[in-house]
């Protein structure tokens, strides 16, 4: 792709960038959901605030109403509620229930609720107002309701408890009726100065959080003199209903259903402690977050890391300034440009590097030549050999040996780009289980004779092998299939809880047995329970397991009732079971119940036939288009697999992520853990360095060791060199004077300064020729500097590759 077109990439990317933010302000109503979303976010992560103990709820729940008489509640258990509150020296009561005069049955009791709460002296009212609006900075409301006694005596504190839900929950603090003002009920309640006219309310914890007691509680606790009512003395008391049948209900972070009461608390411990939302800088956010959402996608353009950087800078600052600092922002004016900017530009990446690969001169016919010439000069060495002896018999023998290295390690690069082929015809998925051994064969004909009869079945096998796989395929093939399969891992309970976790408890076993608890044995009534690792139970509870084989019947911890369950029983261990029955350490009897068909399963590597299938089959599991090259697939099949079949999966898993994040459809060595992908090396980077460092890196010491290494041309010992160099300079951190301090292995600055001076010339020609593609992306610049990779061992082409991208 030229020039002009990477230029056009970004001008793409950046305009786009630049719809996206204008679509954020136009349609600014729409993304206040998304904002708020994210502030949400930000809640579960700081998780809940302690809320403030000064207040305290009492609240009425759809018990408190079914034992109290219908809803309403008589005023006289509001006026016995205040009357009790008002002795206990609280500082305020809030009753944030609507007290109507429309109830004719309560117009007795209004008197007596309106003499209680004027002689209290400190009870705000709740009132509503009608038909609110926004003018400029000001709230207006049409009418005022009051509750009956605030009506009646103008000295009852009172305050309005709407709340406005348009984008967010915002509550009022002051609404202008005709020539008056009403407050909101929650900074009636509270003694604070300078509170905002509108208050976006922090949800910092759930209303739960508070302490709270239900009508009767408090009653029950007046009733009783409890000790715990001393706590009340000076504290703000809100009474409201709970009832969500009742109570009108919103969703917030931390409460699905929040009821008035609650949220009138939250407002109100939002003015004491001065923590509301601060949404001011709103506009200021939108211009700023803007703008460095379109420095985003340029820093895309060019450093991939410095736009995550920013990413990771502005979540980190929103959240700081909004768990921290309460303050609101306009997060989508970053989020989505940024977001659509970036994914576009390496959209169009894709298609570029599609476009480049398919233009580019790839390495595979450099590699063929290299090896047919390798070949060649190895048969012509092995042909003269035959005619020599002596001295002149064993340099040849070290010039085979140093050929067959190299051939060796030419023929595993030219795996590296092709695709293993897979014969998948006789490939079996038997119930999940891949296989294409006669071992696995076997296996799989004995689970279908066993699977529809109901006799216990033992699975023995190494950790990995797919115990658990034969399990399910037991019960998916017998008759039980349609009930459940229920499994139970031994190893990972301690004794005292596995008889729980497998036979239940009834309520007050032990200390934690708050409530009944159903065990597997009862779960899987009617159905298959596998035992996993049942090897490593005790003594003590494999006593009471064989009972339950040998009857069916056991009893819940704690109970002495007998209960009947009809389980089949699949048990698996990694362990020889007979050996620790010999030991003492497995019980001779239970182990002869479990005993009665045993499937034993072999090894990953008792059947290496399947490896090969089994990788196949994951790495498609992983991504559809994924296949392995033929130098992973050899690593394969030739390793010894300690973890089975677990760990061959595993290995897949992460290859397949490397593989995919640097858009590859071929998994290479690369990709394989270190252990597993090393092979043995050529030893000619050995016998090159050794050889140099004799001659001390001297101007004739290159001709000198392609002679004495086995006759070799000048070029093969000098970019074996170059690639040598890259390497150290990359393992040690693209750190110069190291790198050459562990080629050279000596404390001669003479020698040194020979090493420094060739390294220094290697880096230089690179970055001389960065100077006319400094806008290039790497791959071309890899197309553009093909000549730097031709005659440089395969080997080496990732640390060129490194080197190059630290220069550009």
């Amino acid at each position: 792709m030229s020039v002009l077109a990477i230029k056009d990439k970004k001008i793409v990317t950046l305009f786009v960038t630049a719809l996206a933010l204008i679509a954020v302000y136009i349609f600014n109503g729409n993304t206040v959901k998304i904002n708020n979303s994210i502030q949400n976010v930000f809640y579960q992560i700081k998780g809940e605030e302690t809320p403030d103990s000064n207040i305290i709820l009492i609240h009425i729940t759809s018990s408190d109403i079914e034992n109290l008489g219908d809803w309403p509640l008589k005023r006289s258990y509001y006026a016995l509620l205040v009357q009790n509150l008002t002795k206990l020296k609280v500082k305020k009561i809030g009753i944030e229930v609507f007290i109507s005069e429309n109830i004719t049955s309560q117009s007795l009791y209004n008197s007596v609720l309106s003499k209680t709460i004027r002689q209290s002296k400190n009870v705000v009212l709740s009132s509503i107002a009608e038909n609110i609006y926004k003018n400029k900075n000001e709230y207006l409301a049409s009418s005022i309701s009051l509750s009956v006694p605030a009506k009646k005596y103008s000295d009852i504190n009172s305050g309005h408890i709407n709340i406005l839900l348009e984008d967010n929950i915002v509550v009022p603090n002051n609404i202008k009726v005709g020539t008056n003002f009403i407050k909101s009920f929650s900074s009636q309640l509270s003694d604070a100065k300078n509170i905002p006219t509108e208050m976006k309310i922090n949800f910092s914890s759930s209303w739960k959080r508070y302490t709270s007691y239900s009508l009767l509680e408090f009653f029950g606790m007046v009733e009783q003199n409890n000790v715990e009512l001393n706590n009340f003395k000076n504290k703000i008391i809100i009474i409201g209903v709970s009832d969500p049948l009742i109570a009108k209900t919103i969703t917030t972070g931390f409460d699905s259903e929040l009821p008035g009461v609650g949220l009138h608390a939250i407002a109100l411990n939002n003015i004491n402690n001065k923590n509301w939302i601060d949404d001011n800088y709103l506009t200021t956010s939108f211009l700023v977050f803007g703008l460095l959402a379109l420095l985003g996608v340029f820093l895309v353009n060019t450093k991939t890391y410095f736009y995550f950087g920013l990413w990771a800078f502005i979540l980190l600052l929103s959240y700081f300034l909004f768990g921290y600092l309460q303050i609101s922002l306009n997060y989508l004016a970053f989020v989505l440009p940024a977001f659509i900017g970036g994914a576009l530009y390496w959209f169009l990446s894709f298609f570029e590097n599609k476009k480049q690969l398919s233009d580019s001169i790839t390495e595979t016919k450099f590699l063929k030549h290299s090896l047919a010439e390798e070949e060649k000069s190895l048969t012509l060495l092995k042909e003269k050999l035959i005619t020599e002896s002596g001295d002149q018999r064993e340099v040849l023998l070290n010039k085979i040996k140093v050929l067959e290295g190299e051939v060796e390690g030419l023929k595993l690069e030219e795996k590296e780009d092709v695709e293993a082929f897979v014969q998948n015809t006789s490939v079996n998925n038997f119930e999940g289980i891949i296989y294409r051994s006669k071992k696995m064969g076997s296996i799989v004909n004995l689970i279908k004779k066993v699977a529809p009869e109901n006799a216990t079945v033992l699975i023995m096998g190494k950790s990995g092998s797919g115990k658990e796989l034969v399990a399910n395929a037991i019960h998916n093939l017998s008759k039980r299939k349609d009930e459940k399969i229920v499994i139970v891992n031994c190893a990972a309970l301690p004794d005292n809880l596995l008889e729980s976790e497998l036979f239940g408890h009834v309520k007050g076993a032990f200390t934690d047995a708050i409530k009944d608890k159903i065990g597997r044995f009862e779960e899987a009534n009617n159905g298959t329970l596998f035992l996993d690792e049942i090897g490593e139970t005790s003594e003590n509870f494999q006593v009471k397991l064989l009972r339950v084989l040998q009857s069916g019947d056991f009893q819940k911890v704690g109970s002495s009732q007998t209960i009947h369950a009809d389980v089949r029983i699949v048990a698996a261990t990694n362990k020889n079971l007979k050996d620790l029955v010999s030991k003492g350490k497995f019980r001779e009897d239970l182990y002869y119940r479990l005993n009665v068909i045993v499937i034993e399963l072999p090894s990953l590597n008792d059947k290496v036939e399947d490896v090969e299938i089994l990788a196949d089959y994951f790495v498609k599991k992983e991504n559809e288009n994924l296949t392995l090259s033929k130098a992973v697939m050899n690593k394969l099949t030739n390793n010894k697999w300690k973890g089975n079949v677990r760990e061959l999966e595993s290995v897949i898993k992460r290859a397949a992520i490397f593989a995919k994040s640097e858009n590859r459809e071929i998994v290479k060595l690369v990709d394989l853990p270190i252990e597993l992908a090393k092979h043995n090396k050529s030893e000619l980077e050995n016998m090159i360095l050794e050889s140099l460092r004799e001659k001390k890196f001297s101007h004739s010491s290159i001709n000198e060791t392609a002679k004495e290494v086995g006759d070799l041309s000048r070029t093969i010992i000098s970019e074996n060199f170059r690639g040598i160099f890259f390497r150290y300079y990359c393992e040690n951190n693209y750190d110069l004077e190291k790198a050459v301090e562990q080629i050279a292995e000596t404390n001669e600055e003479s020698v040194n300064e020979k090493v420094k001076s060739k390294c220094s010339t290697y880096l230089s020609n690179i970055e001389k020729d960065l100077t006319n593609h400094s806008e290039k992306t790497f791959e071309e610049v890899k197309t553009q500097l093909a000549s730097k990779y031709k005659n440089l061992p395969q080997k080496y082409h990732t640390f060129l590759d490194k080197v190059i991208k630290r220069k550009m």
